[in-house]
């Protein structure tokens, strides 16, 4: 991260009323709408286009290249792998930093499970296919589990305590506090190396508070709000922003129906990654990527137990005993099926 007096025009007047609105790094400042950001913080708008243009001219990536230094830039960002082989395979080496994930589903689809196997696995080195960073985790449900944290963490190598450690959880019931936490979670995400941000779920507040027709124009404004400090926060800090939705049937004409995402349109365009997650028996949940712009839409069958996904039955037969072994021994109770979701 590069400090905000590096910037030409940012003297310490500057720079403490930028820091008092949670801007903290010329990254952080080079996605800022001049507009909004004159508005905020009290700077005039005339500095306040000067210094958002020389943020973007000092960190870069914001004017034109090629196409092929375009393709140079992929290969050297970093990707956050599942550790399933095949999955992995399927997703061009993983979930590229700062992309935007969807995962949607019925409840019992796998939905917060993902979301603790992806939150553990965050925390390894980038040689294993991590991203060495820690989680911010928007818990709208109280779906957290830590032992399913603990779980994940002794599967992947982890120190369980730290891994744990290093995540860092809110308890989420009103949309005004998403809305409040995303003030600050860009700042957190540029100080403290967080790499996954979990909001776990998106919709479900949003649906009970902006429930009817007449507030549906508003909660999808304040959708494509949030949607786009995700983005921006993506560029600037390199995190992945994890959501989940809920889901709902939609009836055929002929009779019969299928499951589509909840959110509309808005949330169909939000995502990079959009996948649809399902049960299919009692351990066996699918996934399918429903859509993004460099990988053609798949579905895997995988396996889920103590310590999250697996790629089959063996090789959750091979790992699963000693997550369970380490589980024991720390006094945790397994008892609960661990393919229940969670959720809703």
């Amino acid at each position: 991260m590069t400090e905000l007096e590096e910037v030409t025009g940012i003297g310490s007047a500057t720079a403490k009323k930028l820091q008092k609105s949670f801007i903290t790094t010329a990254e952080l400042l080079a996605v800022q709408n001049p507009l909004e950001l004159s508005s905020k913080t009290g700077i005039g708008e005339g500095i306040a286009h000067n210094i958002v243009s020389n943020a973007r001219g000092l960190v870069g990536g914001y004017d034109f290249i090629s196409g092929l230094e375009f393709e140079e830039q992929m290969k050297k960002a970093h990707r956050l792998r599942t550790g399933l082989p095949e999955l992995d395979k399927l997703l061009r080496g993983g979930l590229i930093e700062s992309s935007i994930v969807e995962i949607f589903g019925p409840a019992r689809g796998g939905k917060t499970q993902w979301c603790g196997h992806l939150a553990t696995r965050v925390q390894l080195p980038f040689e294993k296919g991590g991203l060495e960073g820690g989680v911010l985790w928007l818990d709208t449900e109280s779906s957290f589990n830590p032992a399913v944290i603990r779980a994940n963490a002794s599967r992947w190598g982890l120190d369980p305590e730290m891994a744990l450690g290093n995540i860092r959880r809110a308890e989420v019931v009103v949309t005004g506090q998403i809305e409040s936490l995303f003030e600050t979670i860009p700042k957190l995400c540029a100080e403290q190396n967080n790499k996954l941000v979990v909001v776990d779920s998106l919709s479900g507040l949003y649906r009970v508070e902006f429930s009817g027709i007449s507030t549906l124009a508003v909660r999808q404004a304040k959708l494509n709000k949030l949607l786009n400090k995700m983005r921006r926060a993506g560029k600037a800090t390199k995190t992945i922003f994890l959501y989940t939705n809920q889901a709902t049937t939609a009836m055929l004409p002929g009779g019969g129906g299928y499951t589509k995402a909840v959110g509309g349109h808005i949330l169909a365009h939000g995502s990079d990654y959009r996948f649809n997650a399902t049960a299919k028996s009692d351990d066996t949940r699918h996934l399918k990527l429903k859509d993004n712009a460099s990988v053609p839409e798949f579905k895997v069958a995988l396996k889920l137990g103590w310590g999250g996904f697996y790629s089959d039955a063996s090789a959750k037969g091979d790992t699963e005993p000693e997550v369970l072994d380490y589980m024991e021994k720390a006094g945790l109770n397994t008892d609960i099926d661990a393919s229940g979701d969670g959720e809703e």
